[in-house]
């Protein structure tokens, strides 16, 4: 393959992600009344049990301070409460409620969800250089300083 090839499937390739992300998005939206950062969110929550938004933010590789904004809207919907803990009431946790509950058990799988799974699976090698490789097109693009938070979200 030439090097003009691999850069058209490069190209592709991003096109891929970046349309499957965004169809996720809006179809989430659109059927469940929720973005896909807060459908990921409530996934999270659901696998793991009550969380603090510190855990919530390591579980979902974000800022604490992202993750709280999305918490606040998840809250206004009805679908998490904060409850503080008995012992040190310095200490929130996060849960969902019963009808955060159906979201998620009618819910598809978020996107940025199986893209997660599918990174912690690989070798740390592996990891190693999609990371190295990533970094390297950031640069290119020089898009450093860009901050980011989630695919498609005003999150």
């Amino acid at each position: 393959m030439t090097k003009s090839a691999d850069i058209a499937e490069i190209m592709q390739s991003l096109r891929r992600i970046f349309k499957a992300i965004q169809h996720y998005s809006e179809q989430v939206l659109k059927e469940f009344g929720v973005t896909g950062p807060q459908l990921w969110a409530l996934r999270v929550i659901y696998r793991e049990g009550r969380l603090s938004m510190g855990e919530l933010s390591e579980r979902m590789y974000l800022h604490i301070s992202t993750v709280s904004g999305v918490v606040d809207r998840l809250e206004e919907k009805g679908y998490v409460e904060r409850t503080r803990e008995s012992t040190d009431r310095r200490i929130v946790k996060i849960s969902l409620t019963k009808e955060g509950k159906r979201v998620v058990q009618r819910a598809p799988e978020a996107a940025q969800g199986k893209l997660l799974h599918g990174l912690e699976s690989l070798s740390r090698q592996e990891v190693k250089g999609i990371h190295a490789s990533l970094d390297k097109v950031v640069r290119l693009m020089e898009i450093q300083d860009v901050k980011a938070t989630f695919f498609f979200s005003e999150e």
